[in-house]
């Protein structure tokens, strides 16, 4: 079966164990919520580009170069 018995390291082994699953933890919490933060973000963004006439132009300020040329 399975042996968890580690006497002479358990005192260095289960805390190691222990800090790494809260370090997990709270990096996959904090990816989450900046994940929400940025759909928030982009959300905002999109609606007030919809809002503006010259949407074209809020659009080519945050696009990538195409051809490395700027319109």
């Amino acid at each position: 079966m399975l042996d968890l018995d580690m006497t002479p390291y358990a005192a260095f082994v289960w805390p190691a164990w222990g800090i790494s699953a809260l370090v997990l933890t709270a990096l996959t919490v904090r990816a989450f919520a900046a994940a929400r933060k940025w759909k928030r973000e982009l959300a905002r963004l999109e609606a007030a580009d919809n809002k503006i006439d010259g949407a074209q132009v809020a659009r080519s300020a945050v696009a990538p170069k195409e051809n490395g040329l700027r319109p």
